[in-house]
């Protein structure tokens, strides 16, 4: 255990900074077993790693590197030590500054949970619209799902609106040069779709197979390929074949043998209830974030600068993790922010210091309202979560599960939070 000299100062915001100084025995012994540490790296020519002579040793490592080699040995037993005699509660990692080498002080600021006040909860009111779906609404889902029964015949005429079109076509930008990712063959649009560029499905209008026509159109301010967006372009296009389309209408039979309903009207009613349902999704998304912004405004904390930097930081990760499943890079999204990194770094600043008071709130609230979750309902919560894993899954889950284990704690967090939502969305 540390036998270091202490001293304590406590801060706004909760933080706390301890400077520590350490004897001369106790740094040379945390020194040895940094020069240890490090000895395994350093290759010298007649000695295995680890097995230089000491003096030989110093010789070939860097002294600050040795020096942060034996701060990083007496930082668990410090803080330990200050934890304990201090009865602090850290909620972020201690931020550590070498303040002198002889003797070796250390200033070590910790930052424990801050007070935290929510203001008027009770005055939170969460407007609810009820979700409405308009019968154009389902027409559209209607005529959604008949198009995916739609039948073609090819035809020998100019093509006309809701005709089919087969065809060639590629494009050249302002200066000659094809476009790439432009050239398709044998593509089928339906004119009257809306699904190619406007302007697009016009041109085809009064084309018959084996005939051709060139054609300049403007890719939309909003297109996904950032850069064509807003430029000319000028369309070669092939037509292969002329369709007509057929839909079927929507009736009794057609429902009973093709969309697993007894009637026309029992399908359009199915859509209904499906549209609903989404829309009371949709609503009850609308009015948990609008609660929690609601709550984010009524928490007062102050919050300490590591506090926020260690979210920061999480959030970052967070961001590279996602990043990283797409097959891209952090630095490739930070580039397309077209943002300086100033810009960015207050970007993130902004959002480091919501997400703390909105989770700091959350868990003021929770206590205040004295949320807790019984043991039998945990269980049913975790048997649920468990049960549509197989077999030797569940055997192995189980014990993450455990009381006192983070899976635990994870879920009764989440079924708190769950609660404190209905109790002011109900």
């Amino acid at each position: 255990m540390t036998t270091g000299d202490h001293s304590v100062k406590r801060l706004p915001a909760s933080r706390i900074e301890c400077t520590v100084s350490f004897g001369s025995e106790e740094t040379k012994n945390a020194e040895t077993r940094a020069l240890a540490n490090l000895a395994q790296d350093v290759k010298l020519k007649g000695f295995r790693p680890g097995k230089a002579p000491e003096e030989l040793l110093r010789e070939h490592i860097d002294e600050n590197r040795l020096l942060e080699e034996t701060v990083r040995n007496l930082i668990p037993e410090t803080l330990q030590m200050l934890i304990e005699k201090e009865s602090l509660h850290p909620i972020a990692h201690p931020k550590v500054e070498i303040m002198s080498r002889t003797p070796l002080t250390l200033k070590v600021t910790i930052v424990e949970k801050p007070a935290v006040k929510v203001k008027r909860p009770d005055s939170i009111k969460i407007e609810h619209k009820k979700p409405a779906v308009d019968e154009k609404d389902i027409d559209r889902m209607v005529e959604y799902v008949l198009r995916q029964h739609r039948k073609t015949v090819q035809v020998e005429r100019a093509a006309k609106e809701n005709d089919q079109v087969i065809m060639d076509f590629w494009a050249q930008d302002s200066e000659g040069n094809e476009i790439h990712g432009i050239r398709e063959k044998s593509y089928a649009a339906v004119i009257g779709s809306k699904t190619l560029l406007p302007g697009f499905e016009d041109a085809l209008i009064g084309l018959e197979a084996g005939k051709g026509k060139t054609f300049t159109l403007t890719f939309p301010e909003k297109y996904h390929a950032q850069e064509l967006q807003g430029k000319k372009a000028t369309f070669h296009v092939t037509v292969q074949a002329v369709e007509a389309v057929q839909q079927p209408a929507l009736t009794d039979d057609f429902a009973k043998q093709h969309l697993e309903a007894d009637s026309a009207n029992a399908f359009r009613e199915r859509i209904r209830r499906s549209m609903e349902q989404q829309e009371q999704n949709i609503e009850r998304k609308r009015r948990e974030e609008q609660l929690f912004e609601a709550i984010r405004e009524a928490t007062v904390v102050e919050l300490a600068p590591e506090l926020v930097e260690e979210e920061k930081g999480a959030i970052i990760e967070q961001m590279e993790q996602q990043l990283q499943r797409q097959g891209k890079k952090f630095q490739d999204w930070l580039q397309a922010q077209k943002k300086t990194p100033e810009e960015v770094q207050k970007d993130l600043q902004i959002q480091a210091e919501k997400q703390l008071r909105l989770r700091l709130g959350i868990e003021q609230l929770i206590e205040d309202k004295d949320i807790r979750i019984p043991e039998e309902e945990m269980e049913r919560n975790i048997a649920a979560l468990l049960a549509p894993l197989s077999e030797e899954q569940r055997t192995q889950l189980r014990e993450q599960y455990q009381q006192g284990k983070p899976a635990y704690a994870q879920l009764a967090w989440q079924k708190k939070v769950e609660k404190l939502i209905e109790s002011f969305l109900a």
